[in-house]
């Protein structure tokens, strides 16, 4: 019976490989992880197919590095093959690598510059720009004389201590190897100068991921933040949350209420209509979500909900402070705030399509949060977020920018299983309820996805094609993807959305709902659709 499992497995397998190798587009994938990559190699091919195959039948080993249940089902059969035969050729993008984030976080941020470590000066001989670093670093002799005299390399895999850079940085201890680096910009933080060290321990690979912690967390002991300035008058509102204090190995995560206000420190009282956004804050941030808060919210006084005094660097602050183990006590998503926009990257800006814009009331109550993390630092930490609202005047919107948030309440995981979610979300549907006219055409510009900790994977895929659109293994991380030029769907299409979540650690069936115990499963996002005349053609 085993043998003839095996024998139709290949055969499955051999099949997949003829019908799918002709019509997928090779090349580079811009998904955010590479589920199909079973061994984890950068690329998806044979090996991951039988690796698949060789797993054929069992349940999925959640501790095993390989994991070749591709679809978090909590079994390996036929739908893992089939998902791997169709990602055949993908490549893992470069930004999942650790030698990446070294890259983005070290060596673009502190040495890459024209007067240093890139041109025209190339300093030492050595580029650390994207394309040349990893050439000019790894196993390359160093320009000091004297560490070359002793056999160092700038980067020797492998070997930590008998690299040139991470001494450098470190800061050397004879005279005659030059001072330490970066000049005149300050050490680095320990966390990134360990991580250098990590990486380099494990051979100095150039893609694949190692454990070297979150980079972009970590701020230099004398890295500087300077506040943006607002926009012009007239094309825009700027919205700040002061200055609040992350002691050393702590995390925090604030919401604060504010609203925009006009030259006189009023309320707008007109709609605004908002085309873009920029988002700046000081390197340490994990996330920040800007949220507008419902009338009822409001009215049930959720920003007043968890005020924490002595949070703020100014006493006269009102922040509220989230409770871990009652993540819904200032507010639900959905139901008493809604997201407006979001980033994980300092000084990060979004702009609409031309003509597009975000109609909100000039009074809305913003709720923004903020998420610092200061787990390895040795010294108070000082959070703090600009975001520049950019409008357009009314006159000169062609189409309104529509919220996406659909939520897939019908989740029940028993003890000890895994379960998959699926739901529909039908453009007919949704063109019927704003009113629209039946053969307008449907523009997403973003899509984004939730789920709480027992969730594992939450895919989107395009019904009519199903191309997969937006992809999120990992809860309390999901990307925020744009589209440029938005993904067009007529009444016909659709979205058809999924999540996975599992349950192993508790005695209770997980169903939906607000607490971090139960679970989520929602799209989030923006559209806009033609009007009626453009859509006659008048």
């Amino acid at each position: 019976m085993q043998i003839m499992s095996k024998k139709i497995v290949y055969s499955i397998l051999i099949l997949l490989l003829i019908g799918t190798v002709s019509s997928t587009a090779f090349g580079h994938s811009d998904l955010p992880t590479l589920l199909e990559d079973v061994n984890r190699d950068g690329v998806v091919n044979i090996q991951d197919l039988v690796l698949v195959a060789a797993a054929f039948g069992q349940p999925r080993d959640r501790t095993a590095q390989q994991d070749p249940d591709v679809n978090r089902d909590g079994v390996v059969n036929v739908l893992d093959l089939v998902r791997v035969s169709n990602s055949f050729g993908q490549t893992a993008p470069d930004e999942n690598s650790a030698y990446h984030d070294i890259q983005e976080y070290i060596f673009d941020k502190s040495c890459a510059n024209s007067a240093c470590h890139a041109a025209p000066a190339n300093s030492a001989g050595l580029n650390l720009t994207y394309d040349r670093s990893y050439e000019d670093l790894v196993g390359r002799e160093p320009d000091n004389p004297v560490a070359a005299a002793a056999g160092m390399k700038l980067v020797d895999p492998g070997n930590p201590e008998n690299s040139f850079l991470l001494t450098k940085l470190i800061g050397p201890t004879e005279l005659t190897q030059g001072s330490r680096m970066p000049l005149s910009a300050g050490p680095l933080h320990n966390g990134k100068i360990e991580a250098i060290r990590t990486w380099i321990a494990a051979g100095a690979p150039q893609t694949g991921k190692i454990d070297i912690g979150d980079l972009g967390v970590l701020r230099d002991p004398e890295e500087t933040f300077q506040p943006p300035l607002p926009p012009p008058h007239g094309q825009g509102y700027q919205l700040h949350l002061p200055p609040y204090k992350i002691e050393p190995g702590t995390e925090r995560e604030v919401f604060y209420a504010t609203q925009i206000s006009d030259e006189n420190g009023d309320p707008i009282e007109d709609d605004i209509f908002i085309n873009g956004y920029e988002i700046f804050y000081p390197t340490g941030s994990h996330h920040f979500i800007l949220y507008r808060l419902t009338d009822e919210a409001i009215a049930e006084g959720i920003i007043h909900a968890g005020t924490a005094p002595g949070i703020g660097v100014d006493p006269q602050h009102i922040f509220r402070e989230l409770d871990p183990d009652d993540p819904q006590a200032l507010g639900n998503l959905g139901g008493d705030r809604f997201f407006v926009v979001g980033t994980q990257t300092e000084d990060f800006s979004f702009e609409f399509p031309e003509g597009v814009a975000l109609r909100l009331p000039g009074d809305t109550m913003f709720d923004l949060n903020s998420h610092y993390i200061n787990l390895l630092g040795t010294e108070t930490l000082i959070g703090e977020v600009y975001i520049n609202l950019y409008t357009l005047p009314p006159e000169e919107v062609k189409y309104e920018a529509i919220e996406i948030f659909v939520s897939n309440t019908d989740i029940n995981v028993p003890p000890g299983l895994t379960r998959i979610t699926q739901m529909d979300w039908y453009i007919e549907d949704e063109l019927e309820l704003r009113g629209a006219a039946p053969d307008a055409v449907l523009n997403i510009m973003m899509l984004t996805s939730h789920m709480h900790r027992h969730g594992e994977l939450f895919e989107i895929n395009q019904m009519s094609t199903n191309e997969l659109l937006h992809r999120s293994v990992a809860y309390d991380d999901a990307p925020i993807t744009f589209y440029n030029p938005p993904l067009m769907f007529d009444a016909t299409d659709g979205l058809s959305f999924q999540c996975t979540h599992n349950n192993y650690d508790l005695d209770v069936p997980i169903e939906f709902g607000f607490t971090s115990e139960d679970e989520m499963c929602i799209i989030v996002g923006y559209y806009y659709h033609a009007t009626e005349a453009e859509t006659n053609g008048n």
